[in-house]
């Protein structure tokens, strides 16, 4: 989804070399990734369930999967802890941006319409406890049963989201950037 920040400027501030996103959105348009892209990382990631978008972020963006400096897992995200567990390119720094939810459109064979509990599950267990998680979307997240998500019930989710964020290094701290709207995209830094 579209980003209002500087995302090199964090990339910078937080050393970061890694970014992962989860969750692509239409590659034609000016997406998180696209930035990410232009960024300075060594390496960025973006796992998406749906078969039409990965296939057209390949080819959008083929110059730099052939480079290998991007990565589109064609997967759920609630599985993302088997794509970096044992990926050595996260023992680095890394910046997580979290988007992965179904929306209105025909995505099918999916898990949890809002994966985001599994996602930072993942992202606890690998070795490095100091990166840097952003989560998107707040205007949905912040109301009941965000995409429709009642598999947990009538929750606080943005509660629940620091609560987990602070499980994996309680010396994190929170922020808030602009996204689609202002204040959209929480920011989990040290």
């Amino acid at each position: 989804m579209p980003i209002s920040f500087d995302l090199d400027e964090l990339r910078q501030r937080y050393d970061c070399k890694v970014y992962l996103e989860t969750g692509m959105w239409d590659p034609r348009g000016e997406v998180s990734l696209r930035k990410a892209l232009r960024c300075s990382f060594d390496k960025v990631y973006c796992i998406e369930l749906r078969d039409d978008w990965v296939a057209l972020g390949n080819q959008v963006f083929n110059e730099d999967v052939q480079c290998n400096r991007l990565r589109i897992i064609h997967d759920d995200s609630v599985n993302l802890y088997k794509h970096i567990g044992s990926n050595p390119d996260f023992s680095q720094r890394s910046m997580f941006f979290l988007d992965a939810h179904v929306d209105n459109s025909n995505i099918q064979n999916y898990q949890k319409k809002c994966p985001l509990f599994d996602e930072l599950e993942a992202i606890k267990q690998i070795s490095r406890n100091d990166n840097i998680i952003m989560v998107d979307d707040l205007r949905i997240i912040t109301q009941p049963f965000p995409w429709g998500e009642t598999i947990y019930g009538n929750i606080d989710f943005l509660k629940v989201i620091k609560e987990k964020i602070l499980e994996i290094n309680p010396e994190y701290k929170f922020m808030y950037l602009d996204g689609q709207i202002p204040n959209d995209v929480l920011l989990a830094y040290i």
